[in-house]
């Protein structure tokens, strides 16, 4: 079952081609239909009967991949996507979901690989290079330890999907689109499966959330009303209730021969006295414009979680609170850009400590969607933490609970090796030695601060951040979450340097210190790190390039700057000019030859150092590109800074070469909380952060 098909409010789309064979026309019509299942199958046929006739193999290939994409199967998602690339001149929109559906199965490099190819397609969509640089961080948690172990609850899951579990009573309520034998046949396209419908089961050891259960059973019919029905959410003593459903919508008001539908969520609500539940109400904020569901509901019955895609949100579909105000709800609160991002924020469980644990495709986590869990502190949501392996997959991962003793609790996941499509899954934290007393810890002095693209100053996500006391020759990592923010504790009265890297940036650092006078126990970095991101035809100056008057030979006192390029080229395959520039003093041929020979000469010095030659490429400009108004052919007097303003020397990026980077400083070498001797690190490489 695809999660998002469950929240978001559907647009009928379909890719159009003309002149499809006949199996493609009929899939395509199944399509619009949200027939998946059954386009597939007219999509198989087609490649079969086809194989000759590239336009029709072609549009057939784009179209299962497509399909097995919205049925949320991306094993042969990533597999006919990979298809689509190979064929080339596609959209690039298909780089970006084969670059999804490769993250998805844990193939990180490739994923990566293909947002940034993504990325310098489409520099305008952000989500390349944030997708890219989540698949650093994806590799760098890999290895984090584990604090909870997990148990397939095998009793509970059957081939199809089975996910959404609440408490109820004594046991558990979830949805699933397993076949029941009284319906046999009556089928939802897109899935192939059931509709979902609500089961019941007991623990097969009362209170034991963790171990067996009993074979489940189908909800009362109050729940269950014909087409998809849950997940639900209860309150404390299970008399009150909300119910998740999907409901077939169509605007009269428009044309529609082919009677096509958009789906969308609404919550229902019903009461239960002296054991009988009521007739499901709907909730006052169920609209024909949006969805509103995945609804979960405070321990003490004041507070409303809920995912919608209403008008005025951060993303796809974002998470929003109702209060209960004078027995009335009040009117809903959009959580904010710290939890809702471009993504889908959904699933969302309140526990009884008031930490809210929720579901996320646009935060940094493995793949798919990630469980996230984020605290309210005086009356502000907490950053949200992604909850580690192995709750979290590469492939969807949601609809966490807690159980009563709130060390155990139960989850849903596609991960492989389940039963079926969507599984249920039991947790328990891994126990500590008690024996073990935790040091009582100190007020702690914090510094935060923000990593941003230079040109844009949009947040970097994901940004590798190296934090430095001086004298202890080690660095402490630091990832950033996706505001592009961190946040770690410091010493007043100490020295310290902090540079900020990322795949396809220049990295940024700085140094700072605070009083020892400074009152204040969480403080900020004196500017935001910058990282200058790296564009085919982007030039960038190289600093503190001196020559001595009429020469061309590489001082000693520029050979860092060129240094650092080194570095840059190693750590990212670019292929560059670069480019020498002289003051308007002189005649054009001396300038001319001058600046040649001066870019000569660092190209000599640079391929010296490690990079191949026809990565990097010489060109002298002479006077002819001055960036003010000392051209000398008039009587404006110049200063000395002025003219040394044009005395400049520059790359440009021209391509992104196919080497792979050989850096050991790679960002996705480096994981949150490591400690690096500097002996792991270039001899240079903290020298240009005194500036």
């Amino acid at each position: 079952m695809n999660k998002r098909i469950l929240i978001s409010t559907l647009v009928i789309t379909a890719v159009l081609f003309t002149q499809a064979s006949g199996q493609v026309k009929n899939a395509k019509r199944e399509i619009a239909l949200y027939n998946y299942a059954k386009a597939v199958t007219l999509l198989q046929k087609a490649l079969k009967k086809n194989k000759e006739k590239t336009k029709t193999k072609r549009e057939a290939t784009l179209l299962l991949a497509d399909c097995y994409r919205r049925q949320n199967d991306m094993l042969n998602a990533k597999e006919w996507y990979a298809k689509v690339v190979k064929f080339g001149n596609v959209e690039p929109v298909n780089y970006y979901y084969y670059a999804q559906t490769s993250r998805s199965c844990g193939d990180y490099p490739e994923a990566r690989r293909m947002f940034l190819l993504y990325d310098s397609i489409v520099p305008k969509d952000h989500r390349g290079r944030i997708f890219a640089g989540y698949c650093d961080s994806a590799i760098a948690w890999r290895d984090k330890i584990p604090s909870v172990e997990i148990n397939n609850v095998k009793t509970l899951n059957s081939r199809q999907s089975d996910f959404g579990v609440v408490l109820y009573d004594n046991g558990i309520m979830f949805a699933s689109d397993r076949i029941l034998s009284s319906q046999e046949g009556n089928t939802y396209g897109w899935t192939g499966n059931n509709y979902l419908h609500l089961f019941c089961s007991l623990p097969s050891h009362e209170g034991d959330f963790y171990g067996d259960f009993r074979p489940p059973e189908p909800a009362p019919d109050v729940f269950n009303q014909g087409w998809h029905d849950g997940p639900v959410s209860f309150s404390k003593n299970f008399t009150e209730v909300f119910i998740n459903r999907t409901i077939f919508y169509n605007d009269k008001g428009k044309k529609d021969p082919d009677n096509l539908r958009t789906h969308l969520l609404k919550i229902f609500t019903s009461s239960r006295k002296e054991g009988k539940w009521s007739k499901p109400e709907p909730f006052f904020l169920n609209n024909e414009d949006y969805s509103v569901g995945h609804p979960a509901l405070s321990p003490d019955g004041q507070i409303l979680c809920f995912a919608s895609d209403m008008q005025g949100g951060y993303g796809g579909t974002d998470l929003y609170m109702c209060t209960m105000i004078g027995g009335k709800w009040g009117k809903p609160v959009n959580l904010g850009p710290v939890i809702n991002t471009f993504g889908n924020e959904m699933f969302p469980f309140l526990a009884k400590n008031g930490d809210l644990y929720f579901a996320s495709d646009g935060l940094p986590g493995f793949g798919g969607l990630d469980l996230f869990v984020t605290r309210n502190i005086n009356g502000k949501w907490s950053p949200p933490e992604n909850l580690g392996s192995p709750l979290n997959s590469s492939y969807d991962d949601f609809a966490l609970i807690l159980a009563r003793d709130s060390a155990s609790g139960l989850f849903s996941s596609n991960r492989p090796g389940g039963e079926g499509n969507d599984d249920i899954y039991s947790f328990r934290k891994i126990r500590i030695n008690p024996t073990i007393t935790p040091t009582p810890q100190k007020i702690a002095t914090f510094v935060s601060g923000y990593v941003k693209d230079k040109t844009t100053k949009d947040p970097i996500p994901a940004a590798t951040v190296f934090l430095v006391e001086e004298g202890t020759g080690r660095a402490l990592v630091i990832k950033t979450n996706v505001n592009g923010y961190f946040k770690t504790p410091v010493k007043k009265g100490k020295s310290y340097t902090v540079k900020a890297i990322q795949t396809g940036y220049i990295e940024d650092c700085l140094q700072f210190s605070f009083d020892t006078l400074n009152s204040k126990n969480d403080l900020s970095l004196p500017r935001d790190l910058l990282l200058d991101k790296l564009e085919v035809n982007k030039t960038f100056r190289l600093e503190n390039i001196y020559y001595n008057f009429d020469k061309w030979n590489i001082r000693k006192d520029a050979e860092p700057s060129l240094d650092n390029l080194v570095r840059l080229m190693k750590e990212n395959p670019i292929t560059i000019e670069l480019g020498s520039h002289t003051d308007c003093r002189g005649s054009v041929a001396y300038n001319q030859v001058l600046s040649q020979k001066r870019a000569e000469s660092a190209v000599r010095y640079i391929v010296r150092n490690g990079i191949g030659f026809n990565r990097i490429t010489a060109k002298g400009y002479g006077k002819s590109q001055l960036l003010n108004k000392c051209n000398c052919a008039t009587d404006v007097q110049c200063t000395e800074p002025e003219h040394q303003l044009n005395r400049r020397t520059e790359f440009r990026i021209l391509s992104w070469s196919k080497e792979k980077s050989n850096s050991s400083i790679s960002p996705g070498n480096f994981k949150d909380g490591d400690v690096i001797e500097f002996k792991n690190l270039p001899v240079d490489f903290f020298d240009n952060c005194s500036k």
